[in-house]
């Protein structure tokens, strides 16, 4: 076997955390490899929607416009409740497929340095105490290793590279489909969230995208009794806003466990889904994905090593961890239709409520703002 091939970072997965993290490196000034197993250009199960705060990392990396010109934008965010009360909240938004903002930020990091090494998926992992010191990757012709003096794991939801990085395996905490398809009965101006009382525990969404395809899905969190066919419900769903199929639907699963999950250990540290960082309830994930691969760049190159592993881990959970446990207490609320009527008939009422939940949907104000004990005294009292 040749000798492994030297970084100062070794990112492996190459969706928007990993992308981000490797532009934000090598425009640094960092050695960077960027692996994933996949052959660009390449689809993943996602809802497609992109709200504030995952542009507004996507401009802080330079690919807002390019990204935004691939898809559509859309100025509003309208919820629906299982009985029929709408809201509908300023949350300026862009629908772009996934292949596209992937392909945009790929491009961004090679652009920037980072070398992608496409169709290597992670094999072996390497330690010298607590320390990572290679990696093997498994390709069609062979099994090249990665040394580096930090590294990285952004592979989303799955679980075998977790445990190969020794962080163990975690847990599936949603799981959701979605396909596109053409739809006849909304408006082409917002995003659509539906609770439906079919669907405990979940929602469904649909998305209007470039090209009149919508992105049409469902999904529910983990810990819903009795909850029904996801297939179903999405069949019904589709149904009902007069839709059509133009792709059939796929399913993907959902890691919302931060900062439950173990996310570091010595020079290596997981980013985005993988650190479980998708926010329960809502279900965003792109948004925490882009910042938190930027905010592990900018650790790494402000302390290069374990050290930069250990500012990122506390770094994140002074960002997401009270953010997280927001969401996960109105992921709740889901058990208590009431409860959400009551939210949304304030949100109607009262213009400053509707902006806080506004901007809370859109990732731009922590969660605990509205989620919490004290947020719904605040927005049942009006303030």
């Amino acid at each position: 076997m040749s000798a492994p091939a030297h970084f100062d970072v070794a990112v492996i997965g190459a969706g928007p955390a990993g992308c981000a993290a490797a532009a934000a490196l090598a425009a640094g000034g960092a050695r960077v490899a960027l692996a994933d197993r996949a052959d660009f250009p390449r689809d993943k199960t996602c809802g497609d929607g992109l709200l504030p705060d995952a542009q507004g990392a996507l401009a802080e990396l330079g690919v807002l416009e390019a990204v935004a010109a691939t898809g559509a934008t859309v100025p509003t965010l309208a919820m629906r409740t299982a009985s029929g009360l709408h809201a509908r909240f300023p949350v300026p938004s862009v629908v772009a497929r996934r292949r596209d903002v992937d392909r945009i930020l790929l491009a961004r990091a090679v652009a920037a340095g980072a070398v992608f090494l496409p169709g290597h998926a992670l094999e072996q992992v390497t330690r010298v105490h607590d320390h990572v010191a290679t990696m093997q990757l498994a390709t069609a012709t062979g099994h090249p290793e990665l040394a580096a003096r930090t590294f990285l794991l952004a592979t989303g939801a799955a679980r075998r590279p977790r445990e190969l990085a020794g962080l163990g395996g975690g847990g599936v905490s949603a799981a959701a489909l979605r396909g596109y398809a053409a739809v006849a009965d909304l408006p082409g101006d917002e995003l659509l969230i539906a609770l439906l009382g079919e669907l405990p525990r979940g929602y469904a969404w649909a998305f209007p995208g470039p090209e009149g395809a919508w992105n049409v899905g469902c999904g529910v969190f983990a810990g819903a009794r009795q909850a029904p066919s996801l297939g179903k419900v999405h069949e019904r769903f589709l149904a009902s806003i007069g839709g059509t199929w133009r792709e059939p639907p796929q399913g993907a699963p959902l890691v919302t466990s931060f900062p439950a999950l173990a996310f570091a250990r010595g020079n290596l540290a997981a980013i985005g889904e993988a650190a479980g960082l998708t926010r329960p309830f809502s279900g965003a994930g792109i948004g925490p994905a882009l910042e938190s691969g930027i905010l592990a760049a900018r650790c790494l190159l402000g302390e290069p090593g374990a050290s930069g592993i250990a500012a990122y881990a506390r770094e994140l959970r002074r960002r997401y961890a009270g953010d997280l446990r927001a969401w996960r207490f109105g992921e709740q609320f889901l058990r208590v239709p009431r409860l959400v009527d009551a939210i949304v008939r304030r949100a109607n009422r009262f213009p400053g409520a509707l902006r806080r939940c506004a901007a809370v949907l859109g990732g731009t104000m922590s969660a605990s703002r509205v989620l919490s004990p004290w947020g719904l005294l605040r927005l049942i009292a009006g303030r």
